[in-house]
Order: C-alpha cells, then sequence, then structure tokens
C-alpha cells in the first residue's frame, strides 16, 4: 500500500516537472503573426491531460496548480491567476471527459479543454480589465483552441504508450 502512495506521488513529481519544463520550453517558441498575443500552443497540457487519463483528480489538479504557481512566481500574478483559472476549468474538464465520456477521445478532450483553458482565461481578462470588450477576443481564441486541442490532442494519442512506460518503470522499481 505504502508503495503505491510512493509510486503516485514519484509519478506526479515528474509530470508536474515535465509539465513546466514544457511550459518554459514554450516560451521560446516564436509568435506567429497568425496566432494572437500570449496564444501558446499548450504543450504542457498534454501532461495534465494524461494525468487526468491515468493518475487521478488530486494528482490532476496538483500539477495544475504548481503550473499557475510556476506562472506567478515567473510572470506576475495576473498570469498566475490566469494560469490558474484556465488550467483548473480545462483541468475538470479533461477528468470528466477523459474519464467519462471516452468516446470523445483524446483529439476531443484537447480541443474541450483548451476552449475550458481559454474561457478561464476571458474570466479572468474580465474580472481585471472590468470591460465586456474581452469576449470580442473569443472568436479568436476559439479557433486557435481547436487547432491546438487537435495538436495537444494527437501529440497525447501517440504518447500514451510512452507515458504507460514509464509508470510500468517506476512499479517495477517499486517491487511491484
Amino acid at each position: 500500500m505504502k508503495s503505491v502512495k510512493i509510486q503516485k506521488l514519484t509519478v506526479t513529481a515528474l509530470f508536474t516537472s515535465l509539465s513546466v519544463v514544457l511550459s518554459i520550453l514554450e516560451s521560446f517558441l516564436p509568435t506567429f503573426a497568425i496566432l494572437p498575443p500570449g496564444a501558446k500552443p499548450g504543450f504542457s497540457n498534454i501532461i495534465v491531460m494524461f494525468s487526468a487519463l491515468s493518475l487521478g483528480v488530486p494528482q490532476t489538479l496538483f500539477i495544475v496548480f504548481a503550473k499557475a504557481f510556476f506562472a506567478f512566481l515567473t510572470r506576475g500574478a495576473v498570469a498566475g491567476l490566469m494560469s490558474l483559472a484556465g488550467g483548473f476549468l480545462s483541468g475538470i474538464c479533461m477528468l470528466i471527459v477523459l474519464r467519462r465520456i471516452k468516446r470523445i477521445g483524446c483529439v476531443g478532450a484537447g480541443v474541450l479543454s483548451a476552449v475550458c483553458h481559454n474561457t478561464g482565461q476571458l474570466i479572468v481578462s474580465f474580472i481585471t480589465v472590468g470591460s465586456t470588450a474581452v469576449f470580442g477576443y473569443a472568436p479568436v481564441l476559439l479557433v486557435v483552441s481547436v487547432v491546438t486541442g487537435v495538436i495537444t490532442g494527437a501529440i497525447l494519442r501517440a504518447a500514451i504508450p510512452y507515458f504507460n512506460g514509464l509508470e510500468k518503470l517506476f512499479s517495477k522499481e517499486m517491487g511491484k
């Protein structure tokens, strides 16, 4: 029993680190003229999606909160709040879709979670700016969400065997 808890803790720590590293690497990507300011592919969300699929609610939400805390430390309070709101809505969406509505699949979950992430960010923008004008940005973000969600969902689908291999490695190391 104790080794299972240690294994989950270890895998959660590894996935948290991976999501933060992917977030850092994303910041080095050049901005594309066709993308709105601040739009990123969301590669770190691949880790959150896999956590939602395999680890559980507490572990997934821990990764979301750790990513938001990292954004807060490195980019400030507004970025931290946007990451928290977007990540929380997206994480809850992933937990529901990947665990309960399996027929949607990884790509559908990627799209829905990207839409939820951007919705959370728009809500924080609205609260911060105090103007409904921020919602004029919603159609652009919807298109970006579909594109990035398809990409991250497809990457997740391709990466699942490798992530499962990591879990099996930890199981062997833990003597299971």
